[in-house]
């Protein structure tokens, strides 16, 4: 049926509209190079600075997220880090073609070291403001790049513009169709609704019609020009037959997949779609590129032009398509028709949506990038979304040295596990609160929205956020006091299905053991404890209980914030002690220079239960090693990472205890370590 003019003006006016803001820039940016001249040479990119680098693309949906997330990942492979050595422009035009047009023209504009698009359209317009100044460009997400019509002749070849190289992603169009006909053998009608102002569309469209005409398909057609046309769309193309909908690769109709989908339920017809991930979302199944995959790639480019290893001008501009199959099993027992996945569709499957909804992985979807240098022939890790590699975060309350000593136990621990840094993994970010439980919470809401696989939690406090905020994903904790207060955990042995780690319960029966041994005068001792923490309120008790235990009594004053510790640290110190006992909690640590200075005041040992304290005024620290604890669980991080299940892994205490002695502070206090006990310690600070 032939599009009416209610269906082909609107696509006319936006292209009008379109090509007179393009025509303005394009007019612009002519008489600014008049005066500067174009700019061909490669990127001044030099360690002295961060590398500049913008990226466009036309809105926020899952494939063009997943390019981007990829990229970010590429570019750290090959050493870039954003708030490091790299400075990250991001350019979304939200669907709004004006601001689109503008946004280009900022980029070229701009001086970056590098340009980046996603998306045929991101490709059009970016080239278009580009097309005299000639920044270096590399891209990726698109269909056809020699369709696009932005001077590519011919892949595989330098017949293109010098500045200008990436990644075509061409869908596999005939393949799903012929995949659909070997499910549903009596198919004869299928629906495509798609956006007549998108090129990449119009090949797939065109691909289309070749390919039902081959296996006697009859594929009608919906023409729309915005997104709140499809749901009429599509009913038309209920009305007029169709046995199934198909998707290409049109962003609009990525954008509004749901309405198409809530359509395709109330007929009872399926939905097959060259997007990967669609049938995640409903549709019986999908065949399509992994653009996290298209997106590492184009990252690796980007990272090794910025670095000088790559020349655009001698880069030829080639085809990547990462393909993945997904089936859904709950979608198929839906449907009016009789549809039956085959043999040869189970086996290339990616995932599968089970009858119950739950997705079942069966092959990662990710495979090695192309482009990963390196003999490096060890086996690669992918976490269970398929990214490569694995992103990691840290988050921790607040900062102190037990804190800092754990964070290096876990780099050091990840460093000398075997996986290869920036291949298999990302720590992306070491994500602090800097005490604030608010920022916490934001930053586990922020790490979402960044897609990280695996959450590597410091602190109590840390713990508590990420049992509220992370239920998928792996979570791998240490120093946190007590799990099961926390609320991660029944027992060591039972604990919530993603979540594992290395607690570090101070070990207040050592201390009582040590006093009874070498200071048994000791009766009274006393500690500052923080009522808003758990872990602190826990080690408060714990002490509590295991001195009486000795006949020593214990003090206890509370501090509710970092103002308070001085104030509570002086009265304590009043209360007729023998000794500071200074339990674990991040007040505390963070505040110790406080509660050291009214100690020394009254010339009062302090014994604490964090080994770093002997360096900030404790004379003895009987402490779990904070430094094992961080290598413990990476260890744990590694195991997941390589396929363990974390709710099979116990958690366990830090493999070491250590014992750290300063003879200087203890001296001020006026106390003195008989010789068995300065044999026994790990360390003797003097």
């Amino acid at each position: 049926m032939r599009p009416t003019l209610r269906h082909i003006l609107p696509g006319i006016g936006l292209i009008l509209v379109v090509s007179a803001v393009m025509l303005f820039v394009d007019f612009a940016l002519r008489k600014a190079n008049e005066r500067t001249g174009p700019t061909t040479e490669a990127p001044s990119y030099s360690h002295a600075h961060p590398a500049r680098v913008a990226i466009l693309q036309p809105a926020s949906n899952a494939v063009m997220d997943d390019c981007v997330k990829g990229l970010m990942a590429g570019l750290a492979g090959k050493g870039f880090y954003p708030g490091d050595n790299l400075e990250v422009k991001g350019c979304n035009a939200e669907g709004d073609q004006t601001t689109f047009v503008l946004l280009a023209k900022q980029m070229v504009s701009g001086g970056y070291d590098l340009n980046v698009s996603f998306a045929t359209t991101s490709l059009q317009i970016l080239s278009a403001a580009n097309r005299d100044s000639h920044r270096p460009h590399v891209f990726g997400g698109v269909t056809s790049p020699v369709a696009a019509g932005v001077g590519i002749q011919q892949l595989d070849t330098l017949d293109k513009p010098p500045y200008l190289s990436g990644y075509g992603t061409a869908q596999p169009v005939e393949a799903i169709f012929r995949e659909a006909k070997a499910a549903n053998p009596n198919l004869k009608t299928v629906g495509v609704v798609w956006n007549t102002a998108e090129v990449n569309s119009e090949v797939c469209t065109k691909k289309a019609r070749a390919i039902c005409g081959e296996l006697g398909i009859t594929l009608i057609e919906a023409s729309i020009s915005n997104p709140n046309e499809v749901r009429d769309a599509a009913e038309s193309l209920v009305t007029r037959g169709a046995d199934a909908f198909w998707t290409g690769g049109d962003l609009m109709m990525i954008t509004a997949y749901d309405i198409l989908q809530q359509v395709a339920d109330k007929a009872h017809i399926p939905i097959f779609s060259n997007v990967s991930g669609q049938a995640a979302k409903g549709a019986l199944f999908d065949l399509g590129a992994n653009y996290f995959q298209v997106g590492y790639a184009v990252g690796e480019l980007a990272g090794d032009v910025l670095l000088g290893h790559r020349d655009i001008a001698k880069t030829p501009v080639t085809d990547l398509m990462p393909g993945r199959v997904g089936l859904n099993e709950k979608t198929r027992a839906t449907l009016r028709d009789k549809w039956t996945f085959t043999a040869a569709q189970y086996e290339r499957a990616g995932y599968v949506v089970e009858a119950d909804g739950k997705m079942r992985e069966i092959k990662p979807a990710a495979t090695v990038p192309v482009g990963r240098s390196g003999p490096d022939t060890r086996p690669v890790v992918r976490p269970l979304s398929g990214q490569l590699p694995w992103r990691l975060e840290t988050f921790h309350y607040v900062e102190s040295a037990p804190c800092e000593e754990t964070l290096q136990g876990i780099r050091e621990g990840l460093a000398n596990s075997g996986l290869v840094a920036h291949r298999d993994y990302i720590i992306v970010k070491d994500r602090s609160a800097q005490g604030d439980m608010t920022s916490l919470n934001a930053l586990f809401d922020a790490a979402a929205s960044d897609g990280t696989d695996l959450y590597l939690s410091l602190s109590t406090p840390a713990l508590q956020t990420a049992v509220r905020k992370v239920d998928k994903q792996p979570v791998i904790f240490t120093f946190v006091t007590d799990p099961m207060a926390a609320g991660a955990a029944e027992s060591f042995e039972k604990h919530r299905a993603n979540f594992t780690g290395i607690s570090t319960l101070a070990p207040a029966e050592d201390m009582m053991e040590l006093l009874r041994a070498y200071f048994p005068t000791w009766k009274r001792i006393g500690t500052l404890y923080c009522p808003a923490e758990i872990n602190s309120v826990v080690n408060m008790k714990h002490l509590t209980d295991i001195a009486a235990k000795y006949g020593i009594t214990v003090e206890t004053v509370a501090a509710d914030t970092s103002a308070d510790v001085q104030n509570a640290a002086r009265s304590l110190a009043s209360k007729n002690i023998d000794a500071f006992i200074q339990i674990s909690d991040n007040l505390s640590a963070a505040g110790f220079i406080a509660i050291a200075q009214a100690a020394k005041a009254r010339h009062l040992p302090i014994f604490a239960f964090q080994s770093p304290l002997t360096s900030q005024g404790a004379a003895l620290a009987m402490s779990m090693d904070y430094h094992q604890a961080g290598l413990d669980a990476a260890a744990l991080a590694v195991r997941v990472m390589r396929g363990d299940n974390p709710a099979t892994i116990p958690i366990a205490l830090p493999s070491k205890k250590v014992l750290y002695l300063n003879l200087s502070n203890a001296k001020e206090a006026g106390i003195t370590f008989p010789k068995a006990l300065l044999d026994r310690a790990d360390k003797v600070l003097p």
